[in-house]
């Protein structure tokens, strides 16, 4: 093989594994997260990593948010605008659930975790 037939056939093989490596996500700001896990009219939160995971929920009015803690550590889950819930300190494998009774936004937070917040949309 001649080398410039060589070079052609490296550069061929090149972009094929390159035209692999795209995403057919319409979405090009690399914000896009994907939806909660939902089962009916329950949505899941996970805790883990000393974060709420996903770390905002959209839901409606009705549904119930529940809350795992997948962590080795105590977190909580309190309100802080928008509704009125306080979760006692959750251990490991323990859940907290809050019924959206109205629209609009919630905002809430482990008091005992400095910078671990999360947020509910509810929508009617």
């Amino acid at each position: 093989m001649t080398l410039k037939r060589l070079l052609a056939t490296a550069v061929a093989c090149l972009a094929l594994v390159g035209a692999g490596c795209g995403s057919d996500d319409d979405s090009d700001d690399g914000s896009a997260t994907p939806p909660p896990a939902q089962s009916g009219d329950s949505v899941a939160v996970k805790i883990k990593d000393i974060k709420f995971d996903p770390k905002t929920v959209t839901v409606k009015v009705g549904q119930t948010i529940t809350w795992t803690n997948e962590d080795g550590i105590e977190h909580n889950v309190t309100a802080e605008d928008g509704a009125d819930f306080k979760s006692d300190n959750l251990s490991k494998g323990d859940t907290f659930e809050f019924t959206a009774e109205q629209a609009g936004t919630i905002k809430y937070v482990c008091t005992i975790h400095a910078g671990q917040d999360g947020e509910i949309t509810v929508t009617s």
